[in-house]
């Protein structure tokens, strides 16, 4: 049994835990931190260095004033009660003060409502900036989060700790080292199955012909994101190119990859996109600028209705060489602002399914504490200034890929890209599966 001093330091420690968590809230809106950026959050993650584009307003009425300063003001009373009740009569132990705190900043943030607006806790922030360097220490797979609320494999890597492991794309992952994930999300989930090179890690998977879940050990390793693959296709007169994202050397490899197969004069080009889930907004400018002339790349508006149009160069090695892209569900944000330049100025054929539809764009903040805060700040459009969030981009030519195929080492829509290069031949409509990609474990 507790002595009464006992029971009081008890007290004190809660006291001062949730004291805490009430004096945070009252100055949330003051401890944001020192970087800012601009980035379209995965899936689809489109990050560029530097402040907001459009300038601060800095002559507002005082009329604006008030109401955002209504808006702004929180109803302290009322937490402060919630807080008190709690502290003196939650049957349980007080979690700490730094999980409180990342409690409410959640709970302020998703009371907005958008799902791109997050608060990223300061050990799943260096999981965020790691996948824009393109390397990590993990098992080499690609997850999303289901509409059941549970964490999918959607894609390993070839020769990879996964793909060696046996894990395959649909695989539910239940737990990690016997943790459950349940009520996790797939970067929570990701942050999980990383860690140091030769460790071990536990999946507990739930597969769709298997009436048990089961464990695979998997040992970790370096793993360097294969960015760019290429060769030439069809009868050996069509150049193909895959990128995997738009992180930090995307467009220096991808150039070096096009050189090596312009240099075997193909007739035409496959620039593969699909399952790309964006990265650097910088990558995606310099790969429009391979293959795009001067001219509207891609247009910003901020919530006051501020206007920024980037364009692109005249410097680009594939300006006129006949070009299908390849897109599906997968392919996000910065990968549908390629590709929907690329189709907005009749520079390429699109074929596949419908994009993520990806198209809001959100400033990273780091916050004192080191997570950070990305906060959707502006909207991005086409060339042609089409809205394509929550709708994606139509390709000109819908072919599906169903996952039999994919087993069977089929893909219908290379195929059908090869054959429209070659004979001009306008492949048969298909249905418009998507799937939405997210960190990568």
């Amino acid at each position: 049994m507790m002595d009464r001093s006992d029971s009081a330091s008890s007290s004190l420690v809660k006291n001062i835990a949730l004291g805490l968590l009430g004096m945070f809230i009252g100055a949330l809106i003051f401890i944001l931190g020192m970087t800012a950026g601009v980035v379209l959050s995965r899936p689809g993650g489109l990050l560029f260095t530097g402040a907001s584009p459009f300038p601060p307003n800095v002559a507002a009425s005082a009329g604006d004033s008030d109401a955002a300063a209504g808006q702004q003001e929180l109803n302290f009373a009322l937490i402060n009660e919630v807080i008190n009740r709690l502290r003196t009569q939650w049957y349980g132990e007080m979690p700490s003060s730094a999980q409180l705190t990342d409690g409410a900043i959640k709970g302020l943030v998703n009371a907005l409502g958008d799902e791109f607006t997050q608060y990223v806790e300061p050990r799943f922030a260096k999981l965020m900036n790691e996948d824009i360097t393109g390397t990590f220490e993990g098992i080499g797979a690609t997850l999303k989060q289901t509409p059941s609320g549970g964490v999918q494999v959607v894609r390993t890597f070839p020769g990879m700790p996964a793909d060696r492991g046996g894990v395959l794309p649909g695989d539910i992952i239940e737990a990690v080292d016997g943790v459950s994930t349940q009520g996790l999300n797939s970067t929570e989930v990701a942050a999980m199955v990383r860690g140091p090179r030769g460790t071990t890690v536990t999946l507990t998977l739930r597969r769709a012909n298997r009436s048990r879940p089961f464990q695979v050990t998997l040992v970790r390793e370096r793993i360097e994101i294969p960015l760019v693959s290429s060769r030439m296709v069809g009868d050996g007169s069509i150049g193909y190119i895959s990128l995997f994202d738009f992180s930090q050397p995307a467009s220096k490899q991808l150039e070096k990859h096009l050189k090596a197969i312009l240099e075997k004069q193909p007739r035409a080009l496959i620039f593969d996109l699909r399952d790309n889930p964006g990265g650097l907004l910088s990558q995606a400018k310099e790969v429009g600028d391979i293959f795009l002339k001067r001219g509207t790349f891609v247009i910003e508006r901020d919530y006051r209705g501020n206007k920024k149009v980037t364009s692109t160069s005249d410097r680009g090695i594939a300006q006129d060489i006949p070009m299908v892209v390849l897109v599906n569900g997968g392919s996000a944000s910065a990968a549908e602002i390629v590709a929907g330049a690329l189709q907005d100025r009749g520079r390429a054929t699109l074929i596949g399914e419908r994009t993520f539809g990806k198209g809001s764009v959100q400033s990273p903040q780091t916050l004192s504490n080191g997570g950070q805060l990305r906060i959707t700040i502006e909207r991005w459009y086409t060339p042609n200034d089409r809205a394509i969030h929550g709708v994606g981009i139509t390709p000109d030519y819908v072919v599906s890929n169903p996952p039999e195929d994919a087993r069977d080492g089929k893909d219908p829509q290379l195929e059908a890209a090869i054959e429209f290069l070659i004979t001009g031949k306008t492949p048969a409509p298909t249905p418009i599966p998507t799937v939405a990609p997210t960190p990568l474990p």
